[in-house]
């Protein structure tokens, strides 16, 4: 999943994702010039930060 597409689903903006994963809270599924984020914290909750801090 792209930022953008992260941020559309929880309704941030995508500086917001991007804030999380220069903080480590969002990790790249895989690696390359594209950032990804997965699913999963997507859709455990609204707010990117309690649902992928774990």
């Amino acid at each position: 999943m792209r930022i953008g597409e992260l941020a559309a689903l929880v309704g941030v903006s995508t500086r917001t994702v991007r804030h999380y994963h220069q903080r480590g809270v969002l990790q790249n599924r895989r690696g390359g010039a594209t950032a990804t984020a997965g699913t999963a914290c997507a859709t455990r909750s609204a707010s990117p930060a309690p649902a992928c801090s774990r």
